[in-house]
């Protein structure tokens, strides 16, 4: 009998692990199509693209609030 409860655990165990993993990839499927919308020119499938794009994406920005910054310094604001 323990036998029985050990593969039933076994097997319910394997099926949770499996359930776990769609949920996961529909994130990061969702979380991917959220990117897409925010980043310009982001419209490529492959998602090493994609990520590259954001990274170069972000610098642009960083440099941008740095000029603004300075900008602002300088003319008192």
């Amino acid at each position: 009998m323990k036998r029985k409860s050990m593969v039933t655990v076994g097997k319910t165990k394997g099926v949770a692990s499996s359930v776990h993993r769609k949920p996961l990839q529909h994130m990061v499927q969702r979380r991917l199509r959220e990117l897409k919308k925010i980043v310009p020119d982001a419209h490529e499938g492959n998602v090493n693209v994609l990520l590259q794009q954001t990274a170069e994406y972000i610098c642009i920005l960083e440099l941008k609030v740095a000029i603004l910054q300075r900008l602002a310094a300088i003319y008192g604001a």
